[in-house]
C-alpha cells in the first residue's frame, strides 16, 4: 500500500471529529485479506521476490496500534495520516516532494510533543531539535539519504510577527525543502566557493497556533486537542517505550 501522495496542500487538513475514534477502529488498510496464498507460503514474501502485500498490511496495522497506545489523535483519519507518513520517510528517495506534517492544537497538552516523541522512534533517520540555525539544518542533510526532521516548540520560531522576521531564513529553507532540486547555495571556505547544499527532506513540525501559511499549505495537518474524559493512554518514556517502536 502505497503512502497519501505527496504534496496535497489543506485538502488534508485533518479536523477534529465530532467523537473520539473507538479504541477498536478498525486497521489502517485490510490489503491483507486479499493477499496471495503464495505470500505467505514464502513468508511475507511475495513470488516476484518483493514485499507481499500482507506483510506491508501488517506493519502498518502494527505501527497504527503502536501510536494509538501513546496518543490520542482527533480521528481515525489523523490515525490514518500519521501512519502512512511515517511510512513515507523510510522511502525519501522514491519521492519528488517531501511533505511536512504539521503537529498544532489551539492550546498546551494537547499531545503535540507526546506524538513527536513517537515520532523520534518510527520514523527514518530522525533529527529533533527545538532551536536550530538553517545552516546547521541544511549542513546536516544528505542528498542520498535525508534525514527526518523534527522540530518541537515551533510556535517559538514563528508565533509572533518579530519572531517570524528573525526566522524567515528557517521558513524558507522549509519550503524549499518539499520539494527536490532546492538546493540553498553558500561560499565556503577562504576562496568563497559556491557550494550546493541539499535541502529536500521530509519534516514534521508541532507547535500552538498555525504556522506560517506557505508551510501549512505544504502539509499534512494534524489539529491536536485535549482528551477527553475517559479517554485514556499509556505512559511513553524513551528508557522502557521506545525499544517497542
Amino acid at each position: 500500500m502505497q503512502p497519501t501522495p505527496p504534496g496535497v496542500p489543506h485538502t488534508s487538513d485533518i479536523h477534529p471529529a465530532p467523537s473520539p475514534a473507538p479504541a477498536d477502529a478498525g486497521p489502517v488498510t485490510n490489503a491483507a485479506e486479499g493477499a496471495p496464498e503464495e505470500a505467505d507460503q514464502l513468508g511475507g514474501q511475495a513470488p516476484d521476490g518483493g514485499v507481499a502485500a500482507a506483510d506491508g498490511a501488517r506493519v502498518l496495522d502494527d505501527l497504527a496500534a503502536l501510536v494509538r497506545r501513546y496518543v490520542v489523535l482527533p480521528s481515525a483519519e489523523a490515525l490514518s495520516a500519521v501512519t502512512l507518513w511515517v511510512a513515507a520517510t523510510h522511502l525519501q528517495p522514491a519521492w519528488q516532494h517531501a511533505p511536512r506534517l504539521a503537529v498544532v492544537g489551539p492550546l498546551k497538552r494537547c499531545g503535540k510533543s507526546r506524538l513527536l516523541e513517537v515520532l523520534i522512534e518510527t520514523v527514518h533517520d530522525p533529527l529533533i531539535t527545538v532551536n536550530a540555525s538553517p545552516a546547521a539544518i541544511f549542513r546536516s542533510i544528505d542528498a542520498k539519504n535525508p534525514p527526518t526532521l523534527l522540530v518541537d516548540e515551533v510556535d517559538t520560531l514563528f508565533g509572533s510577527p518579530r519572531a517570524a522576521e528573525r526566522n524567515e531564513e528557517l521558513r524558507g529553507l522549509l519550503n524549499a525543502g518539499h520539494q527536490r532540486n532546492r538546493p540553498a547555495l553558500r561560499v565556503v571556505g577562504n576562496e568563497h566557493t559556491p557550494v550546493k547544499f541539499a535541502t529536500f527532506a521530509m519534516a514534521a513540525l508541532a507547535g500552538i497556533g498555525d504556522l506560517p501559511d506557505t508551510i501549512m499549505d505544504r502539509s499534512i495537518v494534524i489539529r491536536m486537542r485535549r482528551r477527553a474524559q475517559g479517554e485514556s493512554v499509556e505512559s511513553f518514556r524513551f528508557a522502557t517505550d521506545a525499544p517497542l517502536l
